[in-house]
């Protein structure tokens, strides 16, 4: 059985934008989670609402927060997870590491994530179990 898991924005526009080479794989693994606590933080939340409105605009913003987040646990960025983050984020500049990822890696070290329903390697680099498995 798959445990907690954390939701990453790639994963998410993937899961809205059917044209998505991906869209299908990660709509299987989302299937295979029922039952299971999906976990995102407030600022995957804001980054996918900005990405979805840019690239499938208002139609894909409505299915984001009609049909995405309702199944999605939304926990808040603490302000030392923001400070470690934007720290470690600074860091990490000459890699192409999002600001919103570092945050991402703080709030699943918090919480004892393991896995993420993610596309970006930079999950993997770090050892973190990614759904769907390529």
């Amino acid at each position: 059985m798959v445990s907690d898991t954390f939701v990453d924005t790639s994963a998410l526009i993937t899961l809205l934008d059917a044209d998505d080479p991906r869209h299908d794989a990660v709509g299987a693994a989302l299937r295979s989670m029922a039952g299971v606590r999906l976990v995102a933080h407030a600022y995957v939340i804001a980054e996918t609402i900005a990405v979805a409105r840019r690239r499938l605009g208002v139609t894909g913003v409505r299915a984001l927060i009609d049909g995405l987040l309702p199944i999605l646990e939304t926990v808040p960025v603490t302000a030392e997870q923001h400070a470690t983050a934007l720290a470690r984020y600074r860091t990490s500049l000459p890699s192409a590491t999002s600001f919103v990822d570092q945050v991402s890696f703080e709030v699943m070290r918090d919480l004892d994530l393991r896995r993420a329903l993610a596309l970006d390697a930079d999950f993997a680099a770090l050892g973190i179990e990614m759904l769907p498995a390529d």
